[in-house]
């Protein structure tokens, strides 16, 4: 036989009949135990494990009936097989219904070819079974893993159901980025663009599971695509899989990288380059600039001396004052070249800002909102230089309301699990006319600008030196803004001693 487990134990209480069976079975190659009760037969189940057992049903003490019973409470997977009278088949049949016997045969036994293919037959179920048990545990073992891979995965992972879009699995980034953290298993059943899309009123229009399949509908090579979600506000690589899961559906199966930190990283590098280059070129400039200025402002000191007429004065004072703005344009395009290191002490930024404000360095009303006014706000930086911060961005956010209304600056501690660090956050808010999308990306350029043509420009270099300053003091800046709402201007400077782990952002 090709069974790996040929066991079988009898059970009777009629010893002619147990002996009998035995030494028949034995004969025909089974290996047997024989139990001459349904007591027995439990103490025999301790040590010995068959694949079926032979049970008469009427017995003194445990009946057959009652032994499968017993034995159905911790194994699922043994075969029995009922030796009865005539007179109990109901509760044979009651038997096998309630309680899984795989068949019954009539005492006495006349045809033994007919008990022998019966236990070979619920030996084979029980082979079935036993292997079925194998795959469930290693399909559990795989399931553990896959979960645990993708538990650990610094990426949004779920599966869908292609046809019904149900979601199925989800992962603890998935859940804690919609929602789902109080109660990790409600996203069961939810259709997938009802979570990812929460506008929408049926499939996403993007949706790629045609891409997933070929012509016959059967699983394709992956699909790889970048998307940015509306409702996180986040920016992901994607790539997309078609496989059968264990149930025999076919899903989607979804990785995404959340890859807005690292878009951010890239852009602020390829800012730096840009800004290093703008720089040296400003340099240059200035430095032949300020040359010509000086030329042009000794000749034209000369020639107020020589022409002495009250009338002309007056041209004089316009083309000084003029060439004194370009000098100190000069100044700032030198200054942003040279890039000059700041002389770092211990400030805190509450009442820098209180000097700030009160100093009246901004004509425009400037509110003060500081978090927890009973908290320092340290940080090891120029003071100078960061008031120099705080004044082109609060005339930028004064433009951009047209001179009107107030400028608020607010002051808050923030940790920051991303850089290992708490910063001071110094924010200046407008509710001017705000900043595109696309705008938000540039306005840090040397000479870009939002102001409409025909405006008062100033120089474009008040957000270029503002930035230029918080990198040199470890720090970055982050803007909110929202269209004809206003703008926020976020600056973050490490708390005085903290060390953060990346200084690109």
């Amino acid at each position: 036989m090709d069974f790996i487990n040929q066991n079988l134990l009898i059970v009777d209480d009629n010893p002619e009949i147990l002996d009998s069976l035995s030494e028949l079975l034995e004969d025909e190659g089974f290996e047997l135990r024989a139990a001459k009760s349904g007591e027995d037969a439990i103490d025999i189940l301790s040590e010995f494990n068959p694949a079926v057992i032979l049970s008469d049903m009427n017995m003194p003490g445990m009946s057959g009936l009652e032994l499968l019973k017993e034995v159905r409470k911790s194994n699922h997977v043994v075969q029995f097989v009922v030796l009865t009278g005539y007179a109990t088949v109901r509760n044979v049949a009651e038997s096998m219904a309630d309680n899984g016997a795989f068949a019954y045969l009539q005492k006495p036994i006349m045809d033994f070819e007919i008990l022998f293919s019966t236990l070979r037959q619920a030996m084979q179920k029980y082979q079935l079974l036993q292997e079925n048990k194998l795959w469930e545990e290693r399909l559990k073992k795989a399931n553990a893993t896959f979960e645990a891979i993708f538990e650990n995965m610094d990426a949004v992972v779920y599966v869908a159901d292609m046809q019904t879009y149900e979601l199925i699995y989800a992962n603890t980034k998935f859940k804690r980025l919609f929602g789902f953290d109080g109660e990790p298993d409600s996203y069961r059943k939810k259709l997938c663009w009802q979570v990812l899309q929460k506008a929408n009123k049926g499939p996403c229009d993007f949706c790629t599971n045609l891409k997933l399949v070929d012509s016959q509908g059967k699983p394709f090579q992956p699909y790889t695509w970048e998307f940015y979600n509306p409702v996180l506000k986040r920016h992901f690589s994607i790539k997309d899989q078609a496989i059968y899961w264990h149930d025999g559906r076919l899903v989607r199966l979804e990785i995404a990288m959340d890859m807005t930190k690292y878009r951010k990283i890239s852009r602020e590098m390829q800012k730096a380059k840009r800004f290093k280059a703008i720089g040296v070129l400003a340099g240059g400039i200035a430095h032949d600039l300020n040359n010509t200025l000086a030329a042009i402002l000794g000749n034209l000191n000369l020639a107020q001396l020589i022409v002495a007429n009250s009338e002309a004065d007056e041209y004089f004072d316009a083309a000084e004052a003029g060439i004194m703005q370009a000098k100190e344009l000069s100044g700032k395009l030198l200054g942003l070249a040279r890039g000059e290191e700041p002389v770092k002490k211990r400030v805190d930024m509450k009442k820098l800002a209180e000097a700030f404000i009160s100093n009246k360095e901004c004509k425009t009303p400037i509110r003060l909102d500081v978090a927890d006014p009973l908290l320092d706000y340290p940080v090891d930086g120029d003071a100078e230089q960061i008031k120099t911060v705080l004044y082109n961005l609060t005339v930028n956010a004064t433009e951009a309301m047209d001179f009107k209304g107030e400028v608020r600056i607010s002051i808050h501690r923030h940790f920051s699990s991303t850089h290992h660090c708490e910063y001071v956050v110094t924010g200046v808010h407008d509710t001017g006319r705000g900043i595109t999308a696309s705008d938000v990306e540039k306005v840090f350029d040397p000479y870009y600008t939002t102001k409409f043509p025909g405006a008062d420009k100033g120089t474009g270099l008040g957000l270029s030196i503002a930035y230029s300053i918080v990198r040199k003091h470890d720090g970055f800046i982050d803007i909110d803004s929202v269209e004809g709402k206003g703008t926020r201007v976020d600056v973050y400077i490490p708390v005085a001693g903290n060390v953060c782990d990346d200084k690109e952002l």
